[in-house]
């Protein structure tokens, strides 16, 4: 899986439908999930008002 994340001011219609105040910020994460054969198998992309939105990771490493 292959996570993307970043800022950017909203569009019109993203301010609109998420009820941001002038001047907040997007979040904005992308993300591909792939097969053990590289074959795409999850797009998703979600756009978050920055002020009401985290993101928690964990990482289980190989030994």
């Amino acid at each position: 899986m292959s996570e993307t994340i970043f800022a950017r001011m909203p569009t019109p219609e993203e301010s609109e439908t998420l009820e941001l105040p002038a001047g907040e910020p997007v979040m904005v994460l992308t993300r591909r999930t792939y097969t053990a054969d590289d074959l795409l198998v999850e797009f998703a992309r979600g756009v978050h008002a920055a002020s009401r939105f985290s993101w928690t990771y964990n990482f289980t490493l190989p030994e």
